[in-house]
């Protein structure tokens, strides 16, 4: 595979970070460092906000959560009497997530799938898709997820999710570098060289990051993250149009951070009619 000079705008990588076999260990440890803001959040984050999400969705709901990670989110409301169901593409964090439940004591129906593509089964009081999900999809993936989401949902059932303001270009700078590694980081166990590219396109307010892995003996591998960041506006405006009304934003969730921005706004919707 011939990997192109430049990331283009919402190009798709053929390799995931998520379900990469080396990749997916860090990603795995990274979410449960809890000191950390890496792949989730820290733990105070993550327990405040909980609490937040349990004073919008009735106690005792049926919960779903997409992207659920090793079951950070879930775990917790489990705990505090919700039906939930969690939903992840890494086979890793899935499997991780079941054992912990079993261990805990927990009833949650931890499922490896695809949530785009995949069943994600109706009668919700509350979705979740937590950690910028929502905005790394790309447009056509967006409306996947909105209509799936309304499906999915009761009536009058809430969707809970957080986006980057548009503050985070305030952070962020485009950049291409090059790095070689001796093994054992977190792109690869073996020597490698790396190519980091991030890019900016204002027009369709997106950042685009794309890291090349290069070994010796082997096919380059490319990884790329898309981030997108809205105004409540546009927020309002978008769900709108898929029959989903915004309750209320909150931006106190999210400590100040150096990893994934303090710029992050969550937000409440419901469904209406």
């Amino acid at each position: 595979m011939r990997i192109p000079d430049e990331l283009s705008l919402y190009r798709r990588s053929e390799d995931f970070i998520w379900t990469d076999e080396h990749i997916s260990k860090g990603m795995l440890a990274a979410h449960l460092d809890f000191t950390s803001d890496a792949a989730s959040r820290n733990i105070r984050t993550i327990d405040r906000t909980v609490e937040w999400i349990s004073q919008k969705i009735p106690h005792g709901g049926r919960v779903l959560d997409l992207g659920c990670g090793p079951g950070l989110y879930a775990s917790r409301l489990g705990k505090k009497g919700y039906d939930v169901t969690g939903i992840d593409i890494s086979k890793r964090s899935v499997a991780y997530a079941r054992e912990k439940a079993l261990e805990e004591n927990i009833r949650i129906d931890y499922r490896w799938a695809d949530y785009l593509r995949d069943d994600i089964g109706t009668g919700y009081d509350g979705v979740l898709c937590i950690y910028c999900d929502f905005g790394a999809l790309l447009p056509a993936e967006l409306e996947i997820l909105l209509h799936k989401v309304r499906d999915a949902l009761k009536r009058e059932g809430t969707f809970i999710f957080d986006v980057f303001k548009p503050e985070i270009c305030l952070e962020l700078k485009e950049k291409k570098t090059w790095q070689s590694s001796p093994g054992r980081g977190f792109w690869s166990g073996k020597p490698h060289i790396l190519l980091e590219e991030v890019r900016h396109f204002p027009d369709q307010k997106a950042w685009g990051t794309r890291n090349v892995v290069m070994e010796e003996g082997k096919e380059a591998r490319e990884f790329i993250i898309w981030d997108h960041y809205f105004t409540e506006a546009e927020i309002k405006e978008l769900l709108l149009s898929y029959g989903l009304g915004v309750a209320s934003f909150n931006t106190r969730l999210v400590s100040n951070n150096t990893f994934t921005s303090s710029q992050v706004m969550f937000v409440e919707a419901n469904k209406e009619g």
